[in-house]
């Protein structure tokens, strides 16, 4: 018996021996690969500290933050037939932008309009694009980056303006109403520096809203030369990557280090409370108190940690280097460095997604830039030129295939357009208005285009 006893000893020894062994072999393997990703980091000449990415605090009366803040608060105070004012007009103003409206809905739209608090919420964005900056208050320490309000928010009251005023120029307005378009240019500018990736994908979103509005505008009234003198001198420079590089070294630094440094019950409550846009399919729920403790396992903690690096590394990479498709390239690397671990894809606020939508700005940046262009030289040689090259703009580059842009005059209007996410030239087929279901068409067959006609105004995809 006592024998016995010795050898099953001898054996739960050796059992808790290997597990020990096992335990510190992964953990120095995940410890090792933590330390490599921080290497490779800063090797690369990332920043390596919060304070080098987080924004100097501006004076109050230089800030746009709370003049935004107000606008929302404003129509999301008032009830609508559906949610809040600020939905519920919001749509109508992209459904108009789109000219998608019925008869009573373009009456209920101008109706709205002339609100008392609707004029108030847009007094308020009107002013907040003369300040040159906007702080958002945030408590970084607590790995906070989101905004006060939702990203698209401040999109819907900008499209609220730009909404009226496309009615104006169809109403006989003049060069105040590209005024009102020029201005929201001021929100990109005055956002560039916010480190939150969710307000630049909402910043790369306004600068699209704002070239398709012009395009619209366009083909009700092209604007004079100053005007499109001022708007080319707005729109040169905002095709840069250098405001997504930044967030990315922001969510690294702010964010994910807070996430990885708590502890594994203050991580379970902060996922609680905070579940990432992009993420909701990746909720607790689908992830019980048990097996929580298992993807906190030192080893797999440190490995998920080590894994998060690597992916924002590559994310940075992935926006520097030119487009690829989705699932190759530089792309499919970002989302192979997440590899399988739970923390990684959780605390990850980057998405490859973010890349096409760069390009697509870009495109329709530089469509625009090319569009107004065109219109300018007409005015003043009597006809469009063969060639974008004569219009003497620089940076005219389809982002997707880096080549110029596509173009060709037409008998009473021209044709501009880029290759777009199949990275082929289609011929200027314009976007279907749905997408097929079927599975096996991956990549639609269309080409982001503007396309201005005296006749028929303006054709250009509805976004």
């Amino acid at each position: 018996m006592h024998k016995r006893t010795k050898r099953i000893l001898i054996v739960v020894g050796g059992i808790v021996a290997v597990l020990v062994i096992a335990y510190g072999v992964a953990l120095i393997r995940s410890t090792v690969k933590l330390r490599q990703a921080c290497a490779d980091l800063e090797a690369a000449g990332r920043p390596m500290k919060a304070a080098q990415v987080i924004p100097e605090p501006v004076p109050e009366d230089r800030n746009a933050a709370l003049l935004y803040q107000r606008a929302v608060a404003t129509l999301k105070e008032l009830p609508a037939p559906r949610k809040d004012m600020l939905d519920y007009l919001g749509k109508l103003a992209y459904g108009f932008l789109a000219d998608d409206l019925d008869a009573n809905q373009v009456d209920e739209f101008e109706e709205l309009l002339k609100r008392e608090e609707v004029a108030s919420a847009l007094s308020s964005l009107e002013e907040a694009m003369r300040r040159p900056e906007c702080r958002f208050d945030r408590d970084y320490k607590a790995g906070k980056l989101d905004g006060p309000f939702g990203f698209h928010d401040l999109r819907r009251v900008a499209a609220i303006a730009r909404a009226r005023a496309y009615h104006q120029i169809k109403a006989g307005g003049g060069t105040e109403v590209w005024d009102i378009v020029r201005g929201q240019f001021k929100i990109a500018d005055a956002l560039v520096s916010d480190p939150s990736m969710d307000t630049q994908f909402a910043r790369l979103c306004l600068i699209r809203d704002c070239c398709y509005t012009i395009q619209k505008l366009c083909g009700v009234a092209p604007p004079d030369a100053d005007t499109c003198r001022k708007m080319q001198d707005v729109l040169k420079d905002l095709d840069g990557v250098e405001p997504l590089v930044r967030a990315v070294d922001a969510e690294r630094l702010v964010r994910g280090e807070w996430f990885f440094h708590l502890s594994s019950d203050e991580l379970y409550e902060a996922m609680q409370n905070d579940q990432p846009a992009g993420n909701e399919e990746s909720a607790l729920d689908t992830i019980n108190r048990a097996m929580f403790r298992v993807v906190t396992f030192r080893p797999l903690f440190i490995a998920a940690h080590a894994a998060y690096l690597r992916a924002m590394h590559k994310a940075v990479q992935m926006f520097e280097s030119p487009y690829v498709p989705r699932d190759t390239g530089i792309r499919k690397e970002f989302n192979d460095a997440r590899g399988k671990h739970f923390l990684t894809h959780w605390a990850t606020q980057v998405n490859d997604f973010f890349k096409g939508v760069h390009c697509d700005m870009v495109a329709r940046l530089d469509m625009t830039r090319a569009g107004l262009g065109l219109l300018e030289y007409r005015r003043e040689h009597g006809a469009f030129p063969s060639s974008l090259d004569d219009l003497k703009l620089e940076k005219l580059i389809d982002p997707y295939v880096e080549q110029p842009l596509h173009y060709r005059a037409e008998q009473d209007g021209f044709l501009v357009y880029s290759a777009g996410e199949d990275m082929h030239d289609n011929g200027g087929i314009p976007k279907e208005r749905k997408r097929s279901d079927d599975p096996r068409r991956k990549v639609p067959e269309y080409d982001l285009l503007w396309r201005f006609s005296d006749s028929a105004g303006s054709s250009t995809e509805n976004i």
